[in-house]
């Protein structure tokens, strides 16, 4: 396990593959699996197949896959460093070559650059067996030169990397300043990956399936092919829909839940207070009958007669004992009946509370001071003359006056 602290990347887990292509025209291949845990690159499965293009890998790969060609068919040249790659550029390398039917990759080293082409129809060979058998290719790259993606993780010494038949001597700068293959050629220590080792027949599989899955962050050393590069960007484009449609789902399921608990929160307080409503509405119903049963029973109490507990004699003592010597009574009425304005009585009702003292007087002072007498009882509320006039007839005051109690 190990690798590579990572940020945030496209491909979660890819394949890289060396394709050896051997005189006898069998394939070699090595492959790397790669993949991503929170923030490290962790290395996988790392296989090796022997054989024909019918069967270039012997299990199923579902992760995405790079690939480097390497061996026959692959021509490697130095020169100095070019900044454009183009059919005039390269003339001097290639004169009899017709470019327009190879792949070219530029790999620029410091004051150099290397040059690697493969003719179409070899690579595409290779590609279409990958393809037969369920695997698409990404990314394509020649000779050993992604190796210089990973040589920062790998433990070199006194500036020369050794590996499968590979050297590289290696300026202080850590460019490349010269390439040679000899199939004799190995690594005089075991290469290691950061602290994990690493065979070295697979250092360009697992430089490819790095490059591949920081394939945004790095500056690719990979054929110039449109297509291979299409293909790329489409892979790249379902990825980052996945990841962001991924993202979008549970922000929207989140969003969905939060939702959902705030409506049940509504709904709870809803049903809270429509309980408390009903139950004031119960409330508020049982008061109006409780009002109107209190109105009838007080409407039934006056039709009975009832005079707020005095008795009929006691307000007659009261009324009788308090009379002054010039005053005559003729009438006295205790809770007359009420009736309508044309004195049609509509409804027997007695009038509680309330007495009409009728009589004469020879004296328009007796009468005043048995007001303010009578308003001076506990029982009494109000006292008022309404009436006092003269009559001819008994050649006398008459008067009436109203008390309520």
């Amino acid at each position: 396990m190990a690798a590579l602290l990572s940020l945030n990347y496209n491909l979660t887990a890819c394949a890289g593959a060396e394709v050896h292509l051997k005189q006898d025209g069998s394939y070699d291949v090595r492959l790397v699996k790669l993949s991503l845990n929170k923030k490290l690159i962790q290395i996988g499965d790392k296989k090796r197949y022997s054989g024909s293009s019918s069967k270039i890998v012997s299990d199923n790969l579902i992760e995405p896959l790079a690939i480097t060609i390497t061996g026959k068919g692959v021509l490697i040249k130095k020169t100095n460093r070019l900044e454009i790659i183009s059919e005039g550029s390269l003339q001097h390398l290639f004169p009899t070559f017709k470019l327009a039917e190879f792949y070219i990759q530029h790999f620029p080293a410091g004051e150099h650059s290397y040059i690697a082409i493969i003719r179409k129809e070899i690579a595409d060979t290779v590609i279409e067996a990958f393809k037969k058998q369920g695997v698409d290719v990404f990314m394509l790259s020649l000779g050993p030169f992604v190796v210089d993606q990973v040589i920062p993780q790998i433990n070199s010494y006194e500036g020369v990397l050794k590996f499968d038949g590979h050297q590289v001597a290696l300026n202080t700068e850590k460019d490349w300043a010269s390439y040679m293959y000899d199939a004799d050629v190995k690594s005089t220590f075991p290469l290691k990956i950061d602290i994990e080792k690493m065979p070295e027949e697979f250092l360009v599989a697992y430089a490819t399936a790095f490059q591949f899955i920081l394939n945004d962050k790095l500056d690719l050393i990979e054929v110039a092919s449109g297509q291979i590069s299409e293909q790329l960007s489409e892979l790249m484009a379902k990825q980052k829909f996945k990841k962001y449609g991924a993202a979008a789902l549970f922000f929207f399921f989140g969003l969905l839940m939060l939702n959902f608990l705030v409506l049940s929160a509504y709904n709870s307080n809803n049903q809270e207070l429509m309980s408390k409503a009903g139950q004031q509405s119960y409330i508020y119903e049982n008061r109006q009958k409780l009002e109107e049963e209190v109105k009838g029973k007080e409407n039934l109490v006056k039709k009975l007669g009832w005079n707020k507990g005095y008795s009929y004699a006691y307000l007659c003592d009261q009324i009788g004992s308090s009379v002054p010597k010039e005053v005559l009574l003729d009438e006295l009425l205790i809770n007359s009946l009420s009736g309508g304005s044309t004195g049609v009585v509509k409804e027997t009702q007695p009038e509680t509370g309330h007495l009409i003292i009728k009589g004469q007087t020879s004296s328009i002072y007796a009468i005043n001071e048995w007001i303010y007498n009578l308003q001076q009882k506990g029982w009494v509320k109000n006292v008022q003359l309404e009436k006092y006039t003269a009559d001819d007839q008994k050649q006398a005051q008459v008067f009436t006056i109203s008390l309520k109690y």
